[in-house]
């Protein structure tokens, strides 16, 4: 956790996504596995940083890219909600 020039709280985290996805009705499921950087402000980052290391959760946000120089993606998180273990 940080805070910007202006004041607000900022988290930045990785994610790491895995789950099975159909392309083609029929067809065996692929397996999906991903790491994407994020980012939180304010009253999310607050509250993402209590999180652990594996705790699962789903999250809403948009992708841009990381700054003017890098085109690289990173998801800024504007909700996100815990999962339950299942």
């Amino acid at each position: 956790m940080r805070v910007s020039p202006g004041g607000i709280e900022t988290l930045n985290l990785v994610l790491q996504h895995q789950s099975q996805q159909i392309q083609i009705e029929g067809s065996p499921a692929a397996a999906v596995e991903l790491e994407m950087n994020a980012i939180a402000f304010g009253e999310v980052a607050l509250a993402l940083q209590v999180l652990k290391a594996n705790d699962k959760l789903s999250v809403k946000g948009f992708l841009s890219q990381k700054n003017r120089y890098n085109m690289q993606p990173i998801l800024h998180i504007t909700q996100f909600k815990m999962l339950s273990e299942s």
